[in-house]
């Protein structure tokens, strides 16, 4: 596992450096305004956690949502549809969970043990996103091209999806979550359906391990219109990081990062550079545990079916 989780991260660090160089948007320190997170507000994140372990399982099993203990801890949650085959289009499934009266969306990460999608993770050029699927995004906002072409493969059945659970379910709640590039597809699924569903849906988005998705135009557009967004940075995590900033790419505003003593920070702004804040403590990827990647987030792994 070491072995593999060495190359995946070697893909995206040798992508990263074939790029053209570009001027960094300035970082921010902030330490006055960081807080730690009390057990109480740690332990609220188990659930959307544990959705995101879950992802890791094929639709087979989440369809009947059948996937092991993650499953049995989210007990109501009714799934409307689900798909992917893990490799060329990553697993996903929507459905509807009664505890938040909100329909969930949520998508799987990069698993290292599969080329292709290491071979998305690869394509770094910023591209803009098609005006069908966002309408009305400001023209110099523009997506990792890899993200955007494994966002792509599902958005039809997913949106289909969500429309489907909000009429069946009467809400127009819509809680996305996912960790690694499932986390950078989550994003762009939200944008997507906040531009097509217009202000009468709320979203709410959860991330883990995520990739910097694109440029501080697009970043500007996700802090202004999606508010309700977190994404959970684990210890040395070297994702987080990716892709580099020189390459034109920022973080949206919602950082929480773990420390090495687990304690859970709040980082505001885009790409905090205070201690304990992911810029600050994972510098570089050469001081970066690719491991960590997978967890745990308050005790609770990802990457394989059933593991939580």
């Amino acid at each position: 596992m070491l072995f593999k989780a060495s190359v995946a991260l070697f893909s995206l660090l040798a992508a990263s450096f074939r790029g053209v160089a570009a001027a960094p948007t300035p970082l921010v320190e902030r330490g006055d305004s960081l807080s730690i997170l009390s057990s109480a507000q740690v332990d609220a994140y188990n659930q959307y956690t544990l959705f995101a372990s879950a992802s890791y399982c094929p639709p087979v099993l989440t369809k009947g949502w059948e996937c092991g203990p993650a499953c049995k801890k989210l007990g109501g949650f009714v799934t409307v549809d689900s798909g992917g085959d893990g490799a060329f289009v990553q697993y996903w499934f929507v459905g509807y969970y009664p505890a938040w009266n909100s329909v969930v969306a949520v998508f799987q990460g990069t698993d290292p043990f599969k080329f292709v999608p290491l071979l998305t993770d690869a394509n770094f050029i910023l591209t803009r996103p098609d005006a069908s699927l966002f309408p009305g995004l400001p023209a110099d906002a523009k997506v990792h091209s890899g993200f955007l072409s494994s966002f792509k493969l599902s958005a039809a059945p997913v949106i289909a999806a969500v429309r489907k659970a909000s009429s069946t379910y009467g809400t127009t709640k819509v809680t996305i979550i996912g960790h690694s590039m499932g986390a950078a597809t989550g994003v762009l699924t939200a944008a997507s359906l906040k531009l097509n569903l217009g202000s009468t849906f709320s979203f709410k988005i959860v991330g883990y391990g995520s990739p910097r998705v694109g440029n501080p135009a697009w970043v500007s557009w996700v802090d202004q219109n999606l508010s309700d967004l977190v994404h959970i940075n684990n210890k040395d995590d070297p994702v987080p990081i990716l892709p580099g900033r020189f390459m034109g790419y920022a973080h949206s505003h919602g950082e929480i990062h773990i420390r090495d003593d687990n304690a859970w920070v709040n980082c505001p702004g885009n790409d905090n550079t205070a201690p304990g804040c992911t810029v600050a403590d994972v510098g570089n990827v050469l001081i970066s545990n690719v491991l960590q990647h997978l967890g745990p987030y308050n005790g609770i792994l990802m990457g394989l079916c059933g593991l939580s």
